[in-house]
């Protein structure tokens, strides 16, 4: 015996299949959101980073040839 109602059948696994993807669309959204907020984390870490590079001086010091504070 066959379904009476087959397009009825397909329209409601096709309507089930389109709610996880909508599911799986929104959860990856959000993962998506998450590592953006990390990635500007690790931009504003390597600025300052960069910044405080900049700070040192080019020449690096030769403590051999420093004398002490006490001198």
């Amino acid at each position: 015996m066959s379904d009476p109602h087959p397009l009825e059948d397909r329209l409601a696994r096709i309507e089930t299949l389109i709610m996880h993807m909508q599911h799986d669309m929104e959860q990856f959204n959000s993962v998506l959101i998450e590592q953006q907020k990390h990635l500007e984390q690790i931009r504003e870490r390597l600025t300052r980073i960069e910044d405080e590079d900049e700070d040192w001086p080019d020449d690096p010091r030769d403590p051999g040839l420093e004398k002490p504070p006490h001198y």
